[in-house]
């Protein structure tokens, strides 16, 4: 069997999206208004910096989801497991049990330890397809299925 490998994505945090939101719609409606009010320094100003706040919020929760990205290999040995910051890898022969649960799956090791993937809401896809994948990989390391 081939190698696979799993993208796991993290999802912008949607209470920052939507602050972000609407920090851009107040500023927006403060420009507007410093505008037809002549020009009113205070207006311009609060307005200005609610869209740049808005706006840095906004990029700030789309690089934290973008930056934790996992990347998980699995092959007929064991499995690889890279993120930005950190790098883990195993043998089948050492994984004793895996459990899932609500966009987590846990392997639990040989020397007590244990590896836990987490799927962000909404992912199910592929949360599906990586459980599905560790399964059939620990089934052939057991020799269950050909």
């Amino acid at each position: 069997m081939a190698a696979t490998t799993h993208q796991v994505r993290q999802r912008p945090a949607l209470r920052a999206l939507a602050l972000s939101a609407l920090l851009m719609l107040v500023g927006l409606v403060l420009v507007l208004m410093a505008e037809l009010l002549d020009r009113n320094l205070l207006l311009t100003v609060g307005g200005l910096l609610a869209l740049v706040l808005g706006a840095g919020l906004f990029g700030a929760s789309w690089w934290v989801a973008r930056a934790a990205r996992m990347q998980v290999v699995l092959d007929e040995d064991g499995y690889a497991i890279q993120g930005r910051d950190s790098a883990q890898s195993g043998r089948w022969a050492d994984v004793r049990r895996v459990t899932s649960a609500s966009g987590r799956l846990t392997l639990f090791l040989a020397d007590g330890t244990r590896v836990l993937l987490a799927v962000p809401r909404g992912r199910r896809d592929d949360f599906d397809a990586l459980g599905a994948d560790i399964a059939r990989r620990l089934d052939q390391s057991r020799g269950y299925r050909a």
